[in-house]
């Protein structure tokens, strides 16, 4: 793919971001460890295996030009987070709570950042190691 920008036009990246298909599965698995059915599951618990998934999804889709897919499935992952703690606490049509419980708690729940994972691709260079 060619730069977009009068600076880089002369350049050639390698355009490679996560499908569609895939990022319907990480949202569907997101969805999943988010149930209502899970309720009684400690938070912490919840936070942690959020936090496996997105590591290892944004391991392995680092490499290229996805930051904008990654920041994507994170805010799903807060905003599902979120409603999960307010139907935890029995709080009906509080989405806006439960989201105020994550976002104002110091690290977001514990809930890992994926800033700064992707690696660019650089022309000339190996982009894998």
């Amino acid at each position: 793919m060619r730069g977009r920008t009068p600076r880089s036009a002369h350049l050639i990246f390698l355009a490679r971001w996560p499908a569609r298909k895939a990022v319907q599965r990480a949202r569907d698995r997101i969805r999943s460890i988010t149930a209502r059915s899970r309720l009684l599951v400690p938070v912490e618990q919840i936070v942690d295996e959020l936090n496996v998934f997105l590591r290892g999804w944004a391991g392995y889709f680092r490499y290229g030009n996805s930051a904008l897919v990654l920041g994507q499935i994170r805010n799903y992952a807060l905003t599902r987070l979120a409603l999960w703690l307010s139907k935890r606490g029995n709080r009906r049509r509080a989405w806006g709570w439960g989201m105020t419980q994550v976002l104002l708690s110091p690290n977001h729940m514990g809930l890992i950042s994926l800033d700064g994972t992707v690696v660019p691709p650089r022309p000339f260079r190996a982009w894998k190691r």
